[in-house]
């Protein structure tokens, strides 16, 4: 697959994700989490797939499931890597620091919560997973996965070495961050203190849910970086109030379906 340069997300360049996902990954959040599973079998369910796709023995019995969930966890990062670049998240130097704080360390092991500074935080989360690897590898760790359920022989056992650790980890930080979206009707992001947000109802959907706006390209990722966002790109915002000078806000962005059936004359 040709990698993603152009500035616009499109569905022509994802393998699964459509052009309605694309303006409104909620839809996908509410239908997988809301109809399809339970964040709990989900978690399940993806480290019993990374066991069976490294080690032969763990995947006995064999199990047709194991390639579909493979193929239902690229189309949830494809979702991911969206949701990445429309909120502009920038990448990390240290992707793999989980914890900041004795209190991240505690809420992780008691609460199960992937907090980082004392709060949940999927922004941080999604950040850290594409800063460890790019969409691209992330496609060829998957796919790699996928060959070693079909062809579960010794030959291939301790693949991925080490590394396995690392990537059953962020993947499974990965959904979480995407239920914690899914439960919070939204992602908390840094925006810089001037940014306002211009809410607008958005047809058929109930209100405190339906706020529409546009993030600037101004947040811009980091200098080499070739996958900035939109600008323009239709997000629904609830704003904390909040505003020192020359800091940043946190801003809840809920990307949302456009309404189609308002246009300027």
């Amino acid at each position: 697959m040709a990698k993603i340069k152009q500035k616009k997300l499109k569905a022509e360049n994802f393998r699964y994700v459509t052009k309605g996902i694309i303006k409104n990954p909620m839809l996908y959040l509410n239908d997988f989490f809301g109809n399809q599973t339970r964040i709990k079998y989900w978690e399940r369910d993806i480290h019993l797939l990374v066991n069976a796709a490294v080690c032969s023995e763990l995947a006995k019995p064999p199990v047709i499931e194991n390639g579909y969930h493979c193929r239902q966890l690229i189309e949830q990062v494809e979702v991911a890597y969206v949701i990445y670049k429309q909120c502009n998240l920038k990448k990390q130097r240290r992707p793999l620091g989980f914890f900041k704080t004795q209190e991240d360390y505690w809420s992780f092991v008691i609460e199960g919560e992937a907090a980082f500074d004392g709060d949940v935080n999927p922004a941080d989360t999604l950040s850290k997973f594409f800063s460890f690897q790019s969409l691209e590898k992330w496609y060829k760790t998957l796919d790699d996965m996928m060959v070693y359920l079909a062809d579960p022989t010794d030959a291939y056992d301790d693949r991925f070495g080490d590394k396995v650790v690392v990537i059953r980890e962020l993947l499974l930080r990965m959904a979480r961050a995407l239920y914690d979206i899914y439960d919070n009707e939204g992602i908390f992001v840094r925006v810089p203190s001037y940014f306002i947000a211009s809410p607008m109802a958005v047809a058929g959907e109930p209100d405190g849910a339906s706020l529409t706006g546009e993030l600037s390209d101004g947040m811009s990722d980091e200098a080499g970086d070739s996958h900035d966002a939109e600008a323009g790109e239709s997000a629904a915002l609830s704003t904390e109030p909040e505003a020192m000078g020359g800091t940043s806000t946190d801003t809840s962005i809920q990307v949302e379906k456009e309404n189609h059936q308002t246009e300027e004359a």
